[in-house]
């Protein structure tokens, strides 16, 4: 009797546990992601936040996310295969990157195109948003790297409230740039790996960045001296290209380049060149999401 008891509870917790792994779908969930327009030059745009719920191979759900100053929230739907794991979201409305107002500003109907990547490590929704074929170079395609995340307050909601407080104590907040503060953020808090110590000639310098392989959307920021002076862009065969000026009152100053995300390859890889008057350099600088490749820049002794 006591085995036929024993027998029926195994077979309970079976059922149970089945039960529970059917109703768990692995798009469920809040998903987080900076999100970075594919044009030469470009820089990060937008803070987006995907609020999904998934049923067999149908999707429903928000994207919410912060442009300039303003949060804007639209539903948005999808299927999934979940043999190839391909995501594709149906046409909705995003605010065009270049619009100068978000009150004025013109909205670009766009699809959504990703690759669904579960690991020990986390799951991750990488890809892009994409216009019609004939507004292309009106409304350039949107790369985001979404990783789930089910912290209690969100990145959207730091985000959010970081712009409620500054627009209460001062009116110039409106320049406040609420990714930016949480791109530096993250940057204090994360580690440096100082790859090498260059010394130089010139107190102005430029570099030149690249992604060094397949393209695969590596998204960096770029910091002197740990101000931000680059904000979130994507890496491509096309350069980056800063002009940077150089403390002479420190005893060396130090260029971090801090990886947003990790691409669909980790880490996060880029060939910068520095170019200090007739002389040119080229260094491979790999930043992951727990350091921030960091030179050292000294002044050549005569």
């Amino acid at each position: 009797m006591r085995k036929m008891w024993v027998f029926l509870l195994l077979l309970i917790s079976f059922v149970a546990t089945k039960k529970t792994a059917a109703q768990t779908s692995p798009l469920d969930g809040n998903w987080y992601s900076n999100g970075t327009v594919i044009i030469e030059g470009s820089t990060n745009s937008y803070l987006g936040e995907l609020r999904l719920k998934q049923k067999g191979r149908e999707i429903k759900g928000q994207f919410n996310y912060y442009f300039r100053d303003s949060l804007f929230t639209t539903e948005i739907n999808g299927i999934i295969d979940m043999n190839s794991r391909y995501v594709f979201f149906t046409p909705f409305p995003i605010i065009l990157h270049s619009s100068t107002s978000t009150k004025t500003g013109v909205d670009c109907s766009m699809t959504g195109e990703f690759m669904l990547r579960i690991s020990r490590v986390g799951s991750y929704l990488a890809g892009k948003f994409v216009a019609e074929p004939k507004y292309k170079y009106t409304c350039p395609e949107i790369a985001f790297d979404f990783e789930k995340n089910n912290d209690s307050i969100t990145p959207i909601e730091e985000a959010k409230q970081a712009t409620i407080i500054a627009k209460a104590t001062d009116t110039a907040i409106i320049a406040k740039d609420p990714v930016a503060e949480i791109t530096k953020q993250q940057f204090d808090e994360r580690p440096k790996d100082y790859f090498k110590e260059v010394a130089v000639d010139s107190k102005t310098i430029k570099i030149e960045l690249y992604d060094n392989g397949v393209i695969d959307y590596d998204s960096i920021s770029v910091f002197l001296n740990n101000k931000l002076i680059l904000k979130e862009t994507m890496l491509s065969h096309t350069a980056i290209k800063l002009t940077l000026t150089l403390d002479d009152s420190l005893p060396y100053n130090e260029l971090g380049v801090f990886a947003n995300n990790e691409g669909l390859i980790p880490p996060n890889t880029s060939t910068l060149v520095l170019i200090d008057g007739d002389n040119r350099q080229e260094i491979e600088m790999n930043s992951s999401l727990h350091s921030t490749a960091t030179l050292r820049l000294t002044k050549r002794k005569k």
